[in-house]
C-alpha cells in the first residue's frame, strides 16, 4: 500500500465562515477566487488527496433545499480537483453550523439534530455523492453525540464512495473497533497537546510523538480495515515550530507504516493557511512552509 499524502482544505482558513453560520461571519484567505490554482499548486507540491469541506452553513442557509450557486461552486471544485488526479475528500461538518441550525439548539439538542443532520447528509449525497472519493461526515465526532444520527449518516452513505468515522484518539480509544464496524474506514483525528504559540521543546515533542504513535497502533490492533488520519494539524502558530511538529509526526507514520500498520492516507490541516488558522502546508500568500516539506520531501 502506497501511503497518500493529503490536505485539508477546512472552511475557516479557505472561506471563512459565512454571515449564515453560527460562527460568522470571519475572513477568507481568498480561497472563493483562488481555488483552480490553489488545488494546482497543491498537487505540484505532491498532494494526492484532499479533504473539502462542504459548508453546510452556506449550502442551506434556511431549512429545505440546497442553495443553487453555492452547490454549483462546489461542484466545480470537486470536479476541478478528480480533473488534476487530486482525490476529493467531502466533509459535511467541521465548526461551524447553520444559523437556523444553532438557533434550533443545534447538536446539544437530540431532537434538532435527529431531525436536521440527517436531512442535509441526504441532501449533500443526491447532490455531491457521484462526484467525490469518500466521505469525512464529521471532522471529528463529538463526544456525547446520540448514536442514532451517526447510524443514520452511515447508512444514507453506504454503498457508494467510502465513509469515514473519524474520532479523536485522545478520548475515543475504547470504541474504536464500534465505530470502524460501522463504516468503511477509520479516521484518526491526532492533535498536539499544547496552545498554538508554547515554545515547544524536544523533550515535549518526544513524549508527544510516543503518545501519537501508541494511539495509532492501539487504533489498529481494534480494527479490521484501513486507517486514515483524517485530520492532523500541528496547531502552532510559528511556521518553523510547526514544521518541526510535522517532520517528527511524519517520522511516526513512516515507522508505523513500515511495520505493517494499512494507514491509507494522512491528511495535513490547514491545507493553505487563513487569517487566524496555524501554520500550514502553504502561507496565506501561497508560499510553500517548512510544514509543507517536513510533510512532502
Amino acid at each position: 500500500m502506497t501511503l497518500r499524502r493529503g490536505a485539508a482544505l477546512t472552511t475557516a482558513a479557505t472561506l471563512g465562515h459565512a454571515d449564515t453560520a453560527d460562527l460568522g461571519p470571519t475572513a477568507g484567505n481568498g480561497f472563493r477566487t483562488r481555488w483552480p490554482d490553489d488545488l494546482a499548486t497543491l498537487q505540484d507540491l505532491g498532494i494526492t488527496d484532499v479533504r473539502i469541506a462542504l459548508d453546510w452553513a452556506r449550502l442551506q442557509p434556511k431549512p429545505g433545499l440546497l442553495d443553487d450557486d453555492w452547490a454549483e461552486r462546489f461542484e466545480q471544485i470537486l470536479q476541478a480537483a478528480d480533473a488534476i488526479g487530486v482525490r476529493p475528500w467531502a466533509c459535511l461538518h467541521e465548526a461551524a453550523v447553520p444559523r437556523w441550525f444553532d438557533n434550533d439548539g443545534g447538536f446539544g439538542n437530540d431532537e434538532a439534530f435527529t431531525t436536521w443532520w440527517p436531512r442535509w447528509v441526504e441532501r449533500a449525497a443526491d447532490r455531491f455523492g457521484d462526484l467525490v472519493g469518500g466521505w469525512v461526515p464529521f471532522a471529528c465526532i463529538p463526544a456525547g453525540a446520540p448514536d442514532q444520527p451517526w447510524i443514520d449518516t452511515w447508512g444514507i452513505l453506504a454503498g457508494g464512495p467510502p465513509v469515514v468515522a473519524a474520532i479523536d484518539l485522545r478520548d475515543r480509544a475504547g470504541t474504536v473497533g464500534a465505530y470502524a464496524a460501522r463504516t468503511d474506514l477509520l479516521g484518526a483525528v491526532l492533535r498536539g497537546y499544547w496552545d498554538s504559540n508554547d515554545r515547544v521543546d524536544a523533550a515535549e515533542l518526544s513524549r508527544t510523538a510516543d503518545r501519537w504513535g501508541g494511539e495509532i497502533r492501539e487504533a489498529a490492533e481494534a480494527i479490521d480495515t484501513s486507517l486514515i488520519i483524517s485530520g492532523f494539524s500541528a496547531d502552532h502558530d510559528d511556521a518553523d515550530t510547526a514544521g518541526e511538529i510535522v517532520a517528527t509526526f511524519r517520522s511516526i507514520i513512516d515507522e508505523a507504516v513500515a511495520d505493517g500498520v494499512p494507514i491509507e492516507v494522512v491528511f495535513v490541516e490547514p491545507g493553505i493557511a487563513g487569517p487566524d488558522s496555524p501554520a500550514g502546508l502553504l502561507d496565506a500568500d501561497r508560499a510553500p512552509t517548512p510544514t509543507s516539506s517536513a510533510f512532502l520531501d
